[in-house]
C-alpha cells in the first residue's frame, strides 16, 4: 500500500502497469523510477498529488504517448513495445481525453467524433456517423450535434471530447483532468458523465484535483510527488489513513473546504 509495502500487500498488488518507470527531459526527472503495483480487479486508477509532480507524463507513459528514459509500461502482464508501429497499435486501443478539449475548431460536434472513427480506426462514413450519433445522443447533447466548437460551452465541449474518446468503445480511458478547465457548474456535468462510465465497468486511470470524486470512484489511488511515487493503495484507506506525512499533509489542505 505504500513503495516500503509492496511483499506486505502481495495479495492485494498482483502486477506493475509501471516498473521502474523513468522519464527524463534534460536534466528534469518527469517520472524518477515509479514503480505501481495494481490488482486485476481494479478498475479505476486515480493519480492524484500536486500540480508538477509527474501525473500527467505517467499518464502518458502509460497511453504510449511516450516513451520511457528507463523501466517499462505493462498491461495485464504484457510489456509496452517501444517501436512506433506497436506503439500506435496500443494507442488505438485506448480512449485519450485532456485538459484542454482539443476539439477541431472547424469542425462540427459530429464531426469531430467521425474524424477519428474514419482516419484512425478506418471506419466507413455511415457506420462512424451511426456511432458518433449513438454515442452523442448517450451523453446528453444531441441538439448539439452540428454545432461548431465555439457555439459549445466548455462543459458541452468536454463532453463532445469524451464522446469521441470513447467512441470506438476503448479497452482503456485515460482522463488527465478532465475538468481542470471548467466552473464548478459543468464541472459536475463532466464528472456525473465519468462516474457513469465507472458504474458501467469502463476501464479508466485518470489524474484528478477533485478528491471527493477520486474517493469515491476509483479503486486505487496513487500519490505523485516530484516525479516520485509517494504513496498508492485502495482507496478507502488512502483516504482514511494515508501512512505518508506528506500524504496527510496535501490531504489535510485539499479536503479542508
Amino acid at each position: 500500500y505504500s513503495p516500503n509495502t509492496f511483499d506486505s500487500r502481495e495479495e492485494y498488488l498482483t502486477y506493475y502497469p509501471g516498473d521502474k518507470l523513468s522519464r527524463h527531459y534534460g536534466a528534469t526527472r518527469a517520472v524518477d523510477d515509479v514503480t505501481v503495483a495494481v490488482s486485476d480487479e481494479v478498475q479505476v486508477l486515480c493519480l492524484i498529488g500536486p500540480s508538477g509532480g509527474g501525473k500527467s507524463t505517467f499518464l502518458r507513459l502509460l497511453g504510449g504517448l511516450e516513451v520511457p528514459t528507463s523501466g517499462t509500461v505493462s498491461f495485464d502482464g504484457q510489456p509496452l513495445p517501444s517501436d512506433e508501429n506497436s506503439l500506435r497499435e496500443h494507442r488505438r486501443g485506448n480512449g485519450f481525453l485532456f485538459q484542454a478539449f482539443n476539439l477541431f475548431p472547424h469542425l462540427s460536434a459530429i464531426g469531430n467524433v467521425m474524424l477519428p472513427l474514419i482516419q484512425v480506426h478506418r471506419w466507413e462514413q455511415e457506420r462512424a456517423q451511426a456511432r458518433a450519433e449513438e454515442t452523442i445522443e448517450r451523453f446528453g447533447l444531441a441538439k448539439h450535434r452540428d454545432k461548431m466548437p465555439a457555439q459549445l460551452s466548455g462543459g458541452q465541449q468536454q463532453r463532445i471530447a469524451l464522446a469521441r474518446s470513447l467512441a470506438h468503445e476503448p479497452d482503456l480511458l485515460l482522463l488527465d483532468e478532465p475538468t481542470s478547465a471548467l466552473d464548478p457548474e459543468m464541472k459536475s456535468e463532466v464528472l456525473d458523465l465519468v462516474e457513469e462510465l465507472c458504474q458501467q465497468g469502463q476501464r479508466i486511470i485518470l489524474s484528478t484535483h477533485e478528491m471527493g470524486f477520486a474517493r469515491q470512484s476509483s479503486d486505487q489511488v496513487v500519490f505523485l510527488a516530484d516525479g516520485k511515487l509517494i504513496e498508492t493503495g485502495p482507496s478507502e484507506a488512502f483516504f482514511e489513513d494515508p501512512e505518508s506525512d506528506q500524504v496527510k499533509g496535501f490531504l489535510s489542505k485539499v479536503m479542508r473546504w
